[in-house]
């Protein structure tokens, strides 16, 4: 199998790229243009017949040379585009525009290429829930711009269907794990990175926000699951809830940190067009039934791990 992964160079798409390498009978093509991200090549040295990286940005490449890339492998992964909420609060027509812009350019070219293609989605989709892939979105207004990049991924899967493309989606419910960067707003790598220099562990709000975190390696196993289903929308996470405070409790208990925790108005931080979702727990039944997929590590598990 051949695999060509689309903003192959990000934390998911390299944990992916090993996962698949690691089996000795997947090849895995990167294409990322490290703008938001690095790659060190050595870690893929064992695997140099079978791993390939092309440094390039997709928006600017020639069609024909990226169809040419698609057509060389069996499925495609689109992990390209802007990621995270925060992303948008900090620059939110270039994340808007360069999401849809990549959206626009790739669609025809996955048709043309009648390759499998898998998608990264998001969570943000739902807005404040429900949660489950048949639920209708709950996004909000167009005056708070964080709706914006729900927006995005929302109409690159309408386009995905539309095209009569053989697609996954998968919608990500906060993925994390070692080595992450927390510089898109992700919540545990900072409070991770805090409480490791015994420094403030800042919380936004009342801290009574609840959310789930998916370790990646239960993340990489749970997507090569899902790859085996075309045309089909999976919620890939953990449905382990933890509010915020608590959450900052547990890596200041694990870690034995001497850190304190901290609360800011979520207004000081974040413009006021921005909003806050107050719950989010995935609903993972479709992917426990379809892929039997459990996964394996808890929170404390991903704390640790995460040290």
């Amino acid at each position: 199998m051949n695999n060509l992964i689309l903003g192959g160079a990000g934390f998911i798409g390299q944990h992916l790229t090993h996962k698949l390498l690691k089996t000795r009978q997947q090849r895995v093509t990167i294409i990322d243009n490290l703008s938001t991200s690095k790659i060190n090549l050595d870690n893929f040295s064992e695997y140099k017949n079978l791993f390939k990286f092309v440094e390039g940005d997709i928006s600017k490449m020639e069609d024909k040379e990226l169809l040419k890339h698609m057509r060389d492998h069996n499925r495609i992964f689109h992990f390209a585009g802007s990621v995270g909420v925060e992303h948008i609060d900090k620059d939110p027509s270039g994340t808007l525009f360069n999401n849809n812009s990549l959206t626009n350019k790739l669609i025809p070219l996955f048709k043309e290429s009648k390759r499998h293609v898998i998608f990264s989605s998001t969570s943000e989709i739902y807005g404040n829930g429900p949660f489950n892939e048949e639920d209708c979105s709950n996004i909000g207004p167009s005056n708070k711009l964080r709706w914006g990049y729900a927006t995005s991924k929302l109409m690159a899967e309408f386009l995905l269907n539309a095209s009569g493309v053989p697609y996954t989606i998968l919608r990500f419910f906060n993925i994390v794990g070692p080595g992450q960067l927390s510089d898109y707003g992700m919540v545990l790598p900072k409070f991770i990175e805090a409480a490791k220099r015994n420094e403030d562990l800042i919380v936004y709000g009342t801290g009574e926000q609840i959310r789930c975190f998916f370790h990646i390696d239960d993340a990489t196993d749970a997507i090569i699951k899902c790859t085996n289903f075309k045309n089909e929308l999976f919620n890939v996470g953990n449905d382990e809830p933890i509010t915020i405070n608590k959450l900052a409790k547990k890596v200041i208990k694990i870690s034995g940190s001497s850190s304190k925790i901290v609360h800011i108005p979520y207004e000081k931080v974040f413009s006021k067009n921005h909003g806050d979702i107050q719950k989010r727990i995935p609903d993972i039944t479709k992917l426990r039934e379809k892929t039997n997929f459990r996964p394996k590590k808890n929170l404390d598990d991903i704390i640790k791990d995460m040290l």
